[in-house]
Order: structure tokens, then C-alpha cells, then sequence
């Protein structure tokens, strides 16, 4: 691939990277004369309608967008059974990558990067545009310290009624970073995107990701369900106000989120620079920042001068962040002695029946903390079942008040059942208590029929007993067109290799009487010789149980050529029990030969001089 050349312009220079269903390759225009990067899609998804469609789809909605955070794109093209995107080329390397590289990321760059990644999601909002799969993969850093949104690969409109999963039930978005939403399978909408830099800001700050699992759904169940713990008590230099940014951005409630990226990115500017702290301050509560030791303890970094990008210089970070943490201290601390003066108490509303996000807010209002613990149940998964302090009741503002929440239905393991036959898939299933059972027949050139080859979701996964569970089963290599050969007069097992061969269904073997095919021999087939059929077609055979054919007798006479000559007289009889040779001599010159010979049914009598066929007659 390395010098081809597409368009007579773009020229494949080195590769760069390659994902699931595509290759990256850095480029040259040798047109402009300008470094590209050009994105083709993998051979094997070159004839596959849905991925094309995706391909193309990625090029168009980024087409739309034009802004410094957001890679462009220049070209998009086929050739050569190749699909291509030409794209900005970013020198640097992705967001990832930097993080693996350094680890923690210092907050004022944290701030400055995120900052950018808003930027780049709100533009992109603004023009009807949902990216789906933001991820620090997704973004890149040029050298100079720019953020550059990419891979707009499975973005939609918003005018578009998206669902979260696709036919194969498969997860859309990588899991890590997929919002509440998406994992149930709701609509995406803008705050779906806005989730997703909630975890990129999280990664930052704290140099790993919120939610770990073992499997994909298990990490895709935290974000329905987990807890998530604030950044600061991870990365004890992260200020209080960032960590609430995170926080709320991160909401599984997408009503209680930033409703833009633009508030989220002036959220950020104001935590950073210690703007609203006391509004703040009253807020920490509502995402279970608890003061603990070091948790509001502001340690010094060094810090770059304000330049072009907006980075702040240091020495007012440092007056701004102290100054911040004591308005900060001084709110909480005359909302204490308040509290004290009046009592402190308020009543404890009612909960249960709420989702635990609303109920989480309606508790925040009146000061209160909740925590949660979690039971199977027939309720759906995140509704509160019933709360330790009855409705009504005055208790300290600040408390915490227990509630018991659904996690769903009873789970179980999903099973292993891909290589295994339909029945046996299905009994397995079913003997695990799994009802929601769908098979989806597929033809496969390498699977035989009846074989498992894909099942959803994957073996080990934690799913109830009424999940929708889909096996993909091989029907086998696909038909082709064929005349039906003729298995009149075989055994079976003289003709089982062509029925294997052509992949027959024998549905059904039945007897009957014959007097034209001896016992034992098929006597009639469902579809008759050469009829036009397919492979794979479903016959049924009938094998004669007797008589069989009449014995018959025939005179045969024969006239040997008078021309001084020998000659090798051969006389064949093809019927119903098949070919066979009845006289065979060496005779003189005009010699008379009658010969009496029996056939069954009806046939032919051929005879042959030296080898060769000089005369035939019916035989009847």
C-alpha cells in the first residue's frame, strides 16, 4: 500500500494506525503539496452495505463542521474496491496516548484540554450533530497544544430517532466512556456527548478511567448503576470545584447534566478561576463530596503563563485557587452555625418509587445525603423500593438517609454455547431458565447447518433470566443451482455420497412395492431427475420392497461378416438390474449365432464387433 497513489493525488507515505473496520495511512496531496492523513476502510467490510453507509456517513457529517477543534475533512472517494476519507493531518498523537505517556495531567492542562474538547462538541451540536463515541482515543494533540475532535464515525443527526443498539444488540460507543443512556438503549441526545467528556475530564485528572470490569456489560452496567468516586478523592490536587464539574457532567440523570457544552466549558472556566465558589460550595452535597483528610487541601504546582489559548498565568491561579477554598470554608462554615442556631433540621421527603437519580436530587434539595443499597427485584433496575427514615420526618440537615434499590431481576451467567448445535443451545438455555431465546439463521461456507457461530451477549455475561439472548445458527453454505441427479436404482448407501455432496435433506424414507427396481433399490425420489432444484433441498425417497422386475427371455440372433476374417462378437443388456455382458466369442467369417438370453423388465441389447457398437434393439 506504502506509494499507492489514490485520485491521482493522495500518496500513501507510512502507516499510521488501524482501528476495527479501518486502516490509517499518513499521506501527501501532491496537489497542495500538504501532509494528510487518509482513513480506508478494511477490505473485508468493502461490500458490506451497513459499513459503507457508516464510512460515508463519518465523511458527510464532519464535511458540515468547520472549526479549529475538529479534524477536518478534504476528500472522500472509491477506488480500486476502495473506500477513502482524506482528513486533516494532526502531528502529534491522541489524548490517550498522552495520557498513557504522563499519567495525572496537571489540572490548569486538564482544564485548557477539556476546555478545547467543548469547543469542538459544542460547534458540532450547533450544527445538528451528535458524536456518540467521544473518547480520549477520539481526540488528538497537535504539537503546539491544540485539541482536535476526530472519528465522527458513528455520529448522528439530531433530527434522527437513534437507538442505542443496533440489530446485532451490539453496543454502539466504546464502554468506557458511553452514557447511562446509550447503555439502555434511549435516544442519544446532546448531554449523551456531554457524559462522555465527563469521563475524558475524569481520566485526566485522576489517570484512570471510572468504571473497570471484566466483561464489557459489566463496565456498561456501572454507568447505569455504579457509583462513582468524585476525582479529588483520587488526585488530592484536583480543587473541589473541578471535581463538581465532573461530577455533574458525568450525572446518570441526563435532565440534571449541563444542558450544552458551552454551560459545561463555563462551568470549568469558573471553577478554575474560583468564580462561583459559594454557589458551589452549597452544591458539593449533591454529589457526595464529603470533607475528608487532604480532601480541600490545595497543593502548589508550576504553572504556565497566560499565552494565546487562554492558560492562565500562575501567580493568579494561586490567588484565585486560595482565595476560592477560603470563600469555600467561610460559606460552609456560616451555613453550619446558621443550621445551628435554627436546629438544623428538615424533613426527610418521600423517595421511594423515584428513580435514584431524582430521588438523589429531591434529598439534595433539603440538604440531605442518600445511600444506597442494592436488591434484586422484580422493579426495573434504579427505582427506589423503600427508604430507612420514613417520609416526613425531621432529622439534621446533612444526614445521610438509607434507601434500598432495584437492580433489576434475578442474573445469571450467560452461557458458552457458539460451535454448539441449535438443541443443543436451546436446551442449555432453557435449563438455566432463560426464555427470551432468538435464533437468526445465517448461511456460512465454513459453519455446518445447525452450528452456533455468534451468540449475544457474550458467555460470562451477568444478564436476567428474561433477556432478549440472539444465536446466530449457520443454515450452511448458501444454495446453488443444480440439476436433480438421479438416484433411481442406487442403495443408499451407494447414493448417501451424493446426497452429501449436494447437501440434500432426507426428510423422509418410505417403502413401497416395485416390480421395476429389485428390493432394496430407490425406487421413486421427490424431485424427479434433472429438474431444476437447489443444494441443500429437502427430498424424500421411497425404496422398493419387491419384487422387483420380471424375468424376461429373449432369442438373439446375429449374422458375422462373411470377409475371411475372425471377428469378436460382444453382446451387452442394459435393464432394470443394471449393465452387464451375456455373450462374449471369437467367430469365424459368416458364422449364425442364436443365443438365448433373460433381462428383467424392459432394457436395451447392444452388440459390439472388435469394440465397436453395430447394432441395438429394445428389449421388452
Amino acid at each position: 500500500m506504502i506509494g499507492k497513489i489514490f485520485n491521482n493525488r493522495y500518496k500513501i507515505i507510512e502507516k499510521l494506525g488501524s482501528g476495527g473496520t479501518s486502516i490509517v495511512y499518513k499521506g501527501q496531496d501532491l496537489l497542495l503539496n500538504r501532509m494528510v492523513t487518509i482513513k480506508i476502510l478494511r477490505e473485508e467490510y468493502a461490500n458490506n452495505a451497513d459499513f459503507v453507509r457508516r464510512f460515508r456517513h463519518e465523511a458527510q457529517a464532519v464535511a458540515s463542521l468547520s472549526h479549529s477543534n475538529i479534524v477536518s475533512v478534504y476528500d472522500v472517494g472509491f477506488e480500486e474496491s476502495m473506500h477513502y476519507i482524506v482528513m486533516e493531518f494532526v502531528e502529534g498523537e491522541s489524548l490517550k496516548d498522552y495520557i498513557r505517556r504522563k499519567g495525572v495531567l496537571p489540572v490548569p492542562e486538564a482544564c485548557n484540554i477539556i476546555s478545547q474538547i467543548l469547543a469542538g462538541v459544542q460547534h458540532a451540536h450547533e450544527h445538528g450533530i451528535i458524536h456518540r463515541d467521544i473518547k480520549s482515543h477520539n481526540i488528538l494533540l497537535s504539537k503546539d497544544g491544540r485539541a482536535k475532535v476526530t472519528d465522527f464515525g458513528i455520529a448522528v443527526g439530531m433530527s434522527d430517532v437513534t437507538l442505542t443498539y443496533n440489530t446485532s444488540s451490539r453496543i454502539m460507543g466504546s464502554v468506557h466512556y458511553i452514557s447511562p443512556e446509550q447503555v439502555q438503549g434511549q435516544p442519544v441526545t446532546e448531554k449523551s456527548d456531554i457524559y462522555s467528556v465527563g469521563v475524558v475530564f475524569y481520566e485526566m485528572l485522576t489517570g484512570r478511567l471510572p468504571f473497570l470490569g471484566e466483561t464489557p456489560i459489566s463496565i456498561a452496567m456501572q454507568h447505569v448503576q455504579g457509583e462513582l468516586i468524585p476525582p479529588h478523592q483520587i488526585n488530592p490536587k484536583v480543587p473541589m470545584g473541578i471535581s463538581y464539574v465532573v461530577m455533574r457532567a458525568m450525572r446518570k440523570n441526563p435532565e440534571t447534566r449541563y444542558d450544552s457544552a458551552r454551560e459545561m466549558a463555563d462551568a470549568v472556566r469558573a471553577a478554575y478561576e474560583g468564580i462561583g465558589s459559594a454557589a458551589e460550595a452549597n452544591s458539593f452535597t449533591e454529589d457526595k463530596i464529603i470533607n475528608k483528610p487532604g480532601a480541600n487541601r490545595q497543593q502548589s504546582q508550576t504553572i504556565n503563563k497566560t499565552d494565546n489559548h487562554g492558560r492562565l498565568s500562575g501567580k493568579r491561579i494561586a490567588i484565585l485557587a486560595g482565595a476560592g477554598v477560603a470563600l469555600i470554608l467561610i460559606v460552609w462554615l456560616v451555613a453550619h452555625l446558621l443550621g445551628n442556631i435554627d436546629g438544623g433540621s428538615v424533613e426527610v421527603p418521600p423517595v421511594t418509587g423515584y428513580t435514584y437519580d431524582d430521588a438523589e436530587a429531591k434529598m439534595e434539595e433539603v440538604g440531605l445525603l442518600l445511600s444506597p443499597t442494592y436488591v434484586t427485584s422484580d422493579q426495573p433496575a434504579g427505582i427506589v423500593l423503600s427508604q430507612d427514615v420514613d417520609a416526613g420526618t425531621k432529622v439534621s440537615r446533612g444526614r445521610t438517609i438509607g434507601v434500598t434499590v432495584s437492580q433489576g431481576a434475578e442474573q445469571a451467567e450467560m452461557p458458552a454455547v457458539e460451535g454448539a448445535t441449535r438443541k443443543i443451545a436451546e436446551l442449555t438455555l432453557k435449563n438455566k431458565g432463560f426464555t427470551n431465546i432468538e435464533f437468526i439463521e445465517q448461511y456460512d461456507e465454513e459453519k455446518p447447518k445447525d452450528e452456533i457461530i455468534l451468540q449475544s451477549p457474550t458467555a460470562g455475561s451477568k444478564i436476567t433470566l428474561d433477556s432478549k439472548i440472539e444465536l446466530v445458527v449457520s443454515m450452511g453454505p448458501e444454495p446453488e443451482d443444480i440439476a436433480m441427479p438421479s438416484l433411481l436404482g442406487m442403495t443408499m448407501e451407494i447414493a448417501n455420497p451424493t446426497i452429501i455432496q449436494n447437501g440434500f435433506v432426507v426428510v423422509e424414507t418410505k417403502y413401497a412395492e416395485s416390480h421395476e427396481y429389485d428390493k432394496g433399490l430407490i425406487c421413486e425420489q421427490s424431485i424427479l431427475p434433472g429438474v431444476a432444484t437447489k443444494t441443500g433441498a429437502e427430498i424424500t425417497l421411497t425404496i422398493s420392497s419387491g419384487p422387483g422386475p420380471q424375468e424376461k427371455t429373449h432369442t438373439f440372433t446375429w449374422m458375422v461378416p462373411d470377409d475371411d476374417e475372425d471377428h469378436q462378437v460382444i453382446v451387452k443388456v442394459e435393464d432394470k438390474r443394471g449393465s452387464r455382458e451375456v455373450y462374449n466369442a471369437i467367430q469365424e467369417s459368416g458364422s449364425f449365432i442364436q443365443e438365448v438370453i433373460t433381462y428383467y423388465g424392459e432394457g436395451t441389447l447392444s452388440v459390439y464387433e472388435d469394440g465397436v457398437i453395430v447394432g441395438t434393439e429394445g428389449l421388452y
